[in-house]
């Protein structure tokens, strides 16, 4: 048996090994050929699109109880959902057109198609009324969201040597927490003339950049190359847990970004500008939280941290609808952020580990991360419209919030019977810089 375990056990570091050498050849090398100028040119394009990108994504979320006034057509609720989750069944859909095109086209080549495709998608948006316009809008827009996520990666891992590449990814990552977090507060503050106003800004923004992208960097030469098989990630269970947690989660924090507006517009005739404020201040919960719970996740097992996160989703849902005024509303709200980051962080944290430590990255595992999430985003309002077409908003939000208990609880009895601390790995810095470009991507 002991012969068995070791075997099993270096076939599984053969492997590891393996996945370790070709995600660092995917992931591309450092180009020392660079001039100084383009690479700062390529980083300002860089960190201001993934600010736009995730800007684009959330600006929505307080126009979402009075859309219909704003369009002039009326949209039900299953409509608005559809709606709102299209931004993530096109992200899902740009996850096999990335694995197509890698190893056929140069990262720059993936930045400036992601700023076209914005681009429409504001202007989409801004003139269209119809529900099939905007929802393609939207599809479009998940799409590009995917080819820039992917191609700034890639270009980045060309652009800095391993020794200043974990600070250009830091700050990567805050500028796409900082869109996602002045997304609603400015949506719901220039709502006023509904999408108009943050899409004209945002289409303005998008042609500058690609203006820049094609003055300085269609000489670049750094490719998106081919990435290692899915396969063998695919095969090891903590990492299918991890995407199947990464799922549901994604599908938990969409069916929020639209319970939320809808329900604190009926229960306190909430406007677009104070709705955007509060989910701000649940986004910064959100993030915030994300660095605590990964230095509490060294302490215990990650599987469990993710099933306590899960569970205390499920009871902020079951709360959301007891407090009677506005103020009050913000403890469950920031409640349902600081769990959802709870659970991400220990989901993205086993997915690091599975990588390895050291500078390793797997562009597969990140397209598998961004696949789970998009399916899961989709799912999540797709779902809400049906079930409150059936059942009603509260009916709906109770029976999420009980299923996410249970699952929560489901896998931390898991974490109980088939892992303990001893088999967790520590967080080095790279790792954690892998883990928040990830979360926040």
């Amino acid at each position: 048996r002991i012969k068995k375990m070791e075997g099993a056990d270096s076939e599984q570091k053969a492997e590891a090994s393996f996945l370790l050498k070709s995600g660092n050849q995917a992931a591309g090398t450092f180009d020392a050929n660079v001039e100084d100028k383009e690479r700062k040119v390529a980083f300002i394009v860089i960190c201001v699109s993934i600010f736009m990108s995730g800007f684009l994504y959330t600006y929505l979320i307080p126009l979402v109880p009075s859309y219909h006034l704003i369009t002039g057509a009326f949209f039900s609720t299953a409509e608005v959902s559809l709606l709102f989750a299209s931004w993530s069944f096109g992200g899902a859909m740009g996850t096999p057109l990335t694995l197509f095109l890698a190893g056929h086209v140069k990262c720059w080549m993936m930045i400036g198609t992601a700023l076209v495709v914005f681009f429409f998608n504001c202007i989409m948006f801004m003139a269209g009324s119809s529900f099939p316009i905007l929802f393609l809008s939207r599809c479009i827009g998940g799409v590009g969201s995917t080819f820039l996520l992917s191609g700034s990666i890639a270009m980045l891992d060309s652009l800095f040597p391993p020794s200043e590449r974990g600070n250009r990814f830091v700050i990567v990552y805050f500028c796409g927490g900082f869109g996602l977090t002045m997304g609603p507060l400015i949506g719901g503050s220039l709502s006023s003339d509904g999408a108009f106003i943050p899409c004209l800004l945002g289409s303005l923004v998008l042609a500058g950049l690609f203006g820049l992208v094609m003055v300085y960097l269609r000489e670049n030469d750094a490719e998106f190359t081919k990435m290692e098989p899915l396969t063998p990630h695919l095969k090891d269970p903590q990492t299918t847990l991890s995407l199947a947690s990464l799922l549901l989660v994604s599908s938990t924090v969409a069916f929020s970004e639209v319970i939320l507006p809808l329900h604190l517009n009926v229960a306190f005739a909430t406007t677009a500008s104070a709705l955007g404020g509060l989910m701000m201040i649940a986004a910064i919960a959100y993030i915030f939280v994300a660095n605590v719970a990964a230095l509490v996740s060294e302490k215990i097992n990650r599987n469990l941290l993710v099933g306590a996160g899960l569970a205390c989703n499920g009871v902020a849902f079951l709360a959301l609808f007891s407090p009677e005024s506005l103020a009050v509303e913000v403890v469950p709200v920031m409640m349902l952020g600081c769990s959802a980051s709870v659970v991400y962080t220990g989901c993205f944290l086993r997915l690091v580990d599975s990588v390895g430590q050291g500078d390793a990255r797997s562009p597969a595992l990140q397209q598998l991360s961004f696949a789970a999430h998009n399916v899961g985003a989709f799912l999540g309002p797709a779902v809400l419209g049906a079930s409150v077409h059936m059942f009603g908003l509260e009916a709906a939000a109770y029976t999420y919030g009980t299923l996410a208990i249970v699952a929560g609880v489901a896998i931390g009895w898991y974490a109980r019977k088939t892992a303990s601390l001893d088999d967790e790995s520590s967080i080095s810095a790279s790792a954690l810089v892998d883990f928040q470009l990830l979360f926040t991507l």
